[in-house]
């Protein structure tokens, strides 16, 4: 099944008006809190206008639509950022700093197997198995594991089991809408946020080893 044209039309300027109003959200960092927003608002109703004229006819002319985890993620980092008191910094629990982890690593190896599928490095097609009802499944039961790992005493809580209600909303949409292209794949990762996780990671080790080298 793949999603109607209408459909992939409005969630390309949709998902990229989510992208592109978070990310001019997050570098308006020093400005006051209206026109901080305003940017954001008015970057995002420029990528909502239709035609050429918007930033999204061009974006998916070169990169295609963003996947469903990129969008939930930039909607979830601005309802962060917007509740977050500017000096208050983001802390996390060991439970959830795990789970987190596990699907950062999740992550980068998925791109990595897909990208090498694109150069014909495997005996099979591993995108086409995005389009199985199946790999839906798999992903559901991957979901329901991060719960595991960080379910401890709150099962619910969705601090601890943020991959989990993460990943599970990402297969739920894509169940009900087949966006952005009728594969999984897409929904959960596209080459921009396997970027951003790789140097999300390179990040974290350098801290870490700096960390090491001072202790």
């Amino acid at each position: 099944m793949l999603p109607e044209p209408t459909l992939m039309l409005i969630a390309l300027h949709v998902g990229w008006a989510s992208v592109l109003g978070a990310s001019a959200f997050w570098a308006g960092g020093r400005l006051r809190p209206v026109y901080r927003l305003g940017l954001s608002l008015l970057v995002a109703l420029w990528a909502l206008w239709p035609g050429s004229a918007s930033p999204a006819y061009w974006l998916g002319l070169a990169f295609q639509t963003p996947s469903l985890m990129t969008v939930l993620l930039c909607w979830l980092g601005f309802i962060s950022l917007s509740w977050r008191k500017p000096a208050q910094r983001i802390s996390g629990s060991g439970e959830q700093t795990l789970t987190l982890k596990i699907g950062m690593a999740l992550g980068i190896a998925l791109g990595w197997v897909l990208l090498l599928d694109t150069l014909a490095w495997w005996p099979v097609s591993v995108y086409s198995w995005g389009f199985s009802a199946a790999t839906c499944a798999v992903m559901a039961g991957l979901a329901v594991i991060f719960w595991a790992f960080g379910a401890g005493f709150t099962p619910w809580n969705t601090r601890h089991n943020f991959s989990f209600f993460l990943v599970l909303g990402v297969v739920a949409l894509f169940v009900l809408t087949r966006l952005p292209t009728g594969n999984v794949w897409d929904a959960l990762l596209d080459p921009w946020l396997w970027l951003a996780l790789q140097a999300l990671a390179i990040r974290v080790g350098w801290q870490r080893w700096r960390g090491q080298r001072a202790g």
